[in-house]
């Protein structure tokens, strides 16, 4: 009876294994067309069931080292199918993982990085654009700016030039002045002697008028 208990205990987790194996089969099949999060909660699923599955062929496993003759090798062979079975399982639970629908995803994913980085670069080019129309406009600025302070620098050296003409004239004027004051210097001596020279010569002719006169009166 206690055999026959140990059996049926046996067959239960036989059975129990085969209900489990089918259901990660079909749950497997069912990954490739799922996305994201239900996707990634099925996958969760499977391998909890794949974990029941384990400790299922262990359970049977252990017993089956206390069966007998026959009973102990057909036990032995089904242990190794169901590991065979387990690890197909594990395999193509891999595969499904990485269906086309990640593919699709990741895929979406590029793309999306790579518009992300095509505005980027939009911007980073508009962003330069605008930088080099600043620069054009401050260099052509830098042009003006030196236009106009060689345009003044050309006009102060007229203004110098028309300054040192000027003072040369106010030289030439100076010196002028300087010898028409020497000249009338030297005419206004030449009319004092003048007539200082008058002056002696009418005394002296009134002096001989007078010796003269006094010289009939006698």
């Amino acid at each position: 009876n206690e055999y026959k208990s140990y059996l049926s205990m046996v067959s239960q987790y036989e059975q129990d294994y085969s209900v489990v194996s089918a259901d990660i089969t079909a749950k497997i099949g069912r990954i490739p067309n799922l996305y994201g999060k239900e996707k990634h909660d099925l996958v969760g699923e499977v391998e909890r069931l794949l974990e029941e599955a384990s400790d299922l062929i262990d359970q049977i496993e252990v017993d089956s080292y206390s069966a007998t003759g026959d009973q102990r090798k057909q036990l032995s062979t089904s242990v190794a199918n169901y590991k065979r079975d387990y690890d197909t399982h594990v395999k193509n639970l891999k595969k499904a993982r990485l269906s086309y629908t990640d593919e699709n995803e990741a895929r979406n994913e590029l793309l999306g990085v790579g518009n992300e980085h095509k505005n980027n670069m939009v911007s980073n080019t508009e962003r330069l654009e605008r930088s080099s129309r600043r620069l054009d406009d401050g260099y052509r600025m830098a042009l003006e700016t030196e236009e106009i302070g060689q345009n003044i620098l050309n006009n102060l050296s007229e203004d110098r030039e028309k300054i040192n003409n000027a003072r040369n004239r106010l030289n030439n004027v100076d010196s002028q002045l300087t010898q028409s004051s020497r000249l009338l210097n030297t005419m206004y001596r030449r009319v004092i002697q003048n007539k200082a020279l008058m002056f002696v010569m009418g005394i002296i002719i009134v002096g001989i008028i007078i010796l003269a006169l006094y010289g009939m009166l006698k």
